[in-house]
């Protein structure tokens, strides 16, 4: 039995371009819930920054994520969101057209991938694939990403957040680790680990260097391959890489040296990097041996 019945996901610039399947996953009769979206007081209709170019033209009706009438702004707040910028969707698995068919099945279904991610502005690459098992662990563990609004306001920030469950874990980190190493060792065909970073940004001018949404296919694809044989990559002492060739990037029009960017380790700035996991990791008790013994593997490699 599939312990999940549905999906969410950030409201905000998600559109028929950026994310066509969410939007039908969402449409009329889904059932779907929003959360801090503005919406029409006899319509029922909904909208967030992103859903279309330009708000409703005709605004009569329309409230805001707290509450207000649109019509009612002054001057001063004539020009403010409509929506909060972590405003939310969720809709029933049922309602999505890519679902698995056997994702309901007794037997449950082959698991190719687990991958961690989450929003770093630098360091960490498009994608790293890590085909060991207690490297896979332990990158799960050692998750930096920015901080969104849904962590207590903490807009940018850098926090740890193990598995991107931190604030759902119900026993210590050490043991939760061990659990993972105990139940994927046992499997014949153990899936592949991933760290996938979409929000990578230009150092100079802020913009994000790969367009996400839907082109983060592209990326997964490459991992699949690599997976199967397919694909080789260029190994580096936090992971595989892919190559430029290897990626596909038909139609995609990156600017001169993006793409170099995305798939490049600063071995500097990730030797930082591993100073803090120091730190993050001395918290948890009874750490598994496998998780440490990774640690100093990656951190003596950086130096070499």
């Amino acid at each position: 039995m599939n312990p999940e019945n549905g999906i969410f996901g950030v409201a905000k610039d998600t559109n028929e371009t950026t994310n066509p399947v969410a939007v039908d996953a969402m449409g009329p009769g889904s059932g779907a819930i929003f959360t801090n979206v503005a919406r029409h007081d006899l319509t029922g209709e909904v909208w967030w920054e992103g859903k279309t170019p330009e708000p409703p033209t005709q605004i009569e009706g329309w409230r805001d994520w707290a509450g207000h009438l649109i019509t009612d702004r002054d001057e001063r707040t004539r020009n403010d969101p409509w929506a909060h910028p972590n405003s939310r969707f969720a809709t029933a698995l049922t309602n999505i057209p890519t679902l698995a068919p056997a994702a309901d099945h007794p037997a449950g279904v082959p698991i190719d991938a687990i991958i961690f991610g989450g929003r770093t502005s630098d360091r960490e690459p498009l994608i790293r694939a890590i085909t060991d098992l207690a490297e896979g662990v332990y990158d799960g563990l050692t998750l930096g990403a920015e901080a969104t609004f849904a962590a207590e306001g903490l807009d940018g920030q850098l926090r740890y957040d193990p598995m991107s469950m931190r604030p759902f874990l119900s026993y210590p980190e050490g043991d939760y680790a061990q659990h993972w190493l105990s139940i994927l060792g046992n499997l014949a065909h153990p899936p592949i680990f991933a760290h996938v970073n979409w929000f990578q940004r230009d150092p100079d001018d802020g913009r994000y260097l790969w367009p996400g949404y839907r082109d983060n296919l592209r990326a997964l694809l490459w991992l699949i391959d690599h997976h199967h044989g397919r694909a080789t990559g260029q190994h580096t002492p936090v992971g595989i890489l892919p190559t430029a060739d290897e990626l596909d990037l038909d139609g995609l029009n990156l600017q001169a040296g993006d793409l170099d960017r995305l798939l490049h380790i600063d071995r500097a700035r990730w030797g930082a990097e591993m100073g803090h996991r120091s730190e993050h990791l001395a918290q948890f008790p009874n750490l598994p041996k496998p998780i440490r013994d990774v640690h100093k593997r990656i951190t003596t490699q950086l130096e070499e």
